[in-house]
C-alpha cells in the first residue's frame, strides 16, 4: 500500500517482495499494482501458492489479521536487491518474521547509501536489526503506539533516536497525530478530521506521504503534514476508491504548504 500511495503521488515506485502464483490472487495483486503503476520485483510462479491476509473489522475501527502466509521467507531471501542500488529512497517493513531478510535489504541500503525510511510497525526493535543499522546513514525510522498510548509516543520516538543513528524517529498514533523526535528537535502534527471508513492501511498511507516530502527535501514538518493528510484520506475512503492524487493531497494543507517541488 506503501508503493501505491506514492505511485499515485506521481513518485516512480518499485516494490520488491515475494513471488506470487499464477493463481486467481496473484494475477489480481500483479493486475492491482499494475493499474497503479508500481513496477513489480518480484516473480509469478506457476508453483507458488499466493500468499494472503485476511483482515477483519469492527464498527470501532477494531482490526484481526489471519495470515497465510506459505514460503514468504523463503522467497524474500531470494529476492533481487540490486534495484536498491539505483534508489533514490528505501523503504522497509522492519517484520520479525522476515528478519534475515530484513538484514539483508540494510545492507544493500548501505553499501548504496540510500537514505532509508525503516518501519517497526509498533514492533520493538530487535538486538539483530540494531546492529545492522549501526553507523546506517541517512535514517529515518517510523512506528506507532495506540490512541490511548499517544502521551508515550514522545517518549518512545526519544528511546528509539538513542537506540539508532536515525536523523528522526516518528510515531504515530492514529487519529491523536504523530510526533517525530530527532538530536535537536521534537515536532507534532495533528490528525486531520474527516469522517473514519475504515483505518486499514493508515499507516502505510502515512508513510507514504512522508516519504515523498523527504525524497523532494521538505522539511520534517511539512512531510508529516502530507503524511497526515494520506492517511486521513486513506481512512475516509472506501478501499476500492481511488488512492489520494498529489493534488488533492495539497489541498488539505495549509495554504502557504501547498506549493511543491518535485
Amino acid at each position: 500500500m506503501t508503493a501505491a500511495t506514492l505511485a499515485a503521488m506521481g513518485a516512480p515506485v518499485r516494490l520488491i517482495a515475494n513471488d506470487v502464483g499464477a493463481d486467481e490472487h496473484g494475477k489480481f495483486v500483479t493486475g492491482w499494482l499494475g493499474d497503479r503503476d508500481v513496477q513489480p520485483g518480484y516473480i509469478l510462479r506457476p508453483t507458488v501458492a499466493t500468499p494472503r491476509i485476511v483482515v477483519t473489522a469492527d464498527d470501532q475501527h477494531t482490526r484481526t489479521w489471519f495470515a497465510h502466509l506459505p514460503e514468504v521467507v523463503a522467497s524474500l531471501e531470494r529476492a533481487d536487491l540490486a534495484p536498491i542500488a539505483e534508489a533514490s529512497f528505501l523503504y522497509l517493513d522492519c517484520y520479525e518474521l522476515i528478519e534475515p531478510t530484513v538484514v539483508r535489504v540494510i545492507g544493500a541500503g548501505r553499501t548504496a547509501e540510500v537514505p532509508m525510511l525503516l518501519n517497526l510497525g509498533g514492533s520493538k526493535l530487535s538486538a539483530t536489526v540494531k546492529r545492522a543499522l549501526d553507523g546506517y546513514g541517512n535514517l529515518l525510522v517510523q512506528t506507532n503506539v495506540d490512541d490511548d498510548d499517544r502521551e508515550h509516543a514522545p517518549a518512545l520516538a526519544t528511546a528509539l533516536l538513542s537506540e539508532t543513528d536515525a536523523a528522526w524517529v516518528i510515531v504515530t498514533a492514529g487519529a491523536s497525530g504523530a510526533v517525530a523526535v530527532s538530536h535537536s528537535e521534537e515536532i507534532a502534527v495533528q490528525a486531520f478530521p474527516v469522517e473514519v471508513r475504515h483505518t486499514h492501511c493508515a499507516g502505510a498511507a502515512f508513510s507514504a506521504g512522508l516519504l515523498y516530502g523527504q525524497r523532494a527535501g521538505w522539511a520534517m514538518e511539512r512531510s508529516m503534514v502530507l503524511g497526515s493528510a494520506s492517511g486521513a484520506l486513506r481512512c475516509a475512503r472506501h478501499h476500492s476508491a481511488p488512492l489520494p492524487s498529489l493534488v488533492e493531497l495539497l489541498a488539505m494543507l495549509p495554504r502557504e504548504e501547498r506549493s511543491v517541488a518535485s
